[in-house]
């Protein structure tokens, strides 16, 4: 009888030991904070101002269409290619609208990518409403083709720090010359949320 009550209670020791080992740290949940938003945006824009392949781009730009022109970008979907599915990152592509317009470095398209406004287009047809006066409506083959494509994304990669497994997120920006297709800029930073895992058996 003692040699049973005393297996079962080494049985129930290790079984709480090795559950205590395969336990996962909660990750925070799927959202993306303004703070952090802003701030890896504020990251980028300064990020981008230093960097000497997109200056190149720029000063090629302007010696082509001028001293002061300044190249139109559109900004694409933000891909969320982590591990959460429900991952909140919608906020993402306004807040960049917000500091590339600030920049002053480049102009913002509403009339394609993530941004497209569907009022533009809408608004070009008046000229079919005989009570819009025709000299004010838009005129055909006006409106500015993006320059450059921006694409915004969320990844996540595993590192192994001692016992645990930890589970990072980064925020990643790709922007292409749209004529040459050719990287002109690229950009990373790390998000504060990450996912710890103990590994077994270290």
């Amino acid at each position: 009888m003692k040699n049973t009550s005393f297996a079962g209670w080494l049985a129930a020791i290790l079984l709480f030991v090795f559950c205590e080992s395969c336990s996962t740290t909660p990750p925070p949940g799927p959202t993306i904070s303004e703070e952090e938003m802003r701030a890896v945006a504020a990251a980028a824009i300064s990020d981008v101002q230093k960097s000497e392949k997109f200056i190149s781009y720029l000063n090629k730009y302007r010696e082509e269409n001028g001293a002061n022109a300044v190249p139109v970008v559109k900004l694409a979907k933000t891909r969320n290619d982590t591990d959460v599915t429900g991952l909140d990152i919608s906020p993402i592509t306004d807040t960049l609208f917000r500091a590339l317009s600030a920049s002053k470095m480049v102009e913002v398209t509403l009339a394609e990518g993530e941004l497209r406004v569907k009022a533009i287009p809408d608004s070009r047809d008046n000229k079919y409403d005989p009570n819009f006066d025709p000299d004010s409506v838009a005129r055909p083959g006006t409106i500015r083709a993006a320059d450059l494509i921006l694409r915004p994304k969320v990844t996540s990669s595993m590192v192994r720090e001692g016992r645990n497994q930890v589970v990072i997120r980064s925020f990643v920006l790709e922007m292409a010359d749209i004529r040459t297709g050719l990287l002109v800029w690229s950009f990373s930073k790390r998000f504060g949320l990450t996912k710890e895992q103990q590994v077994v058996g270290l």
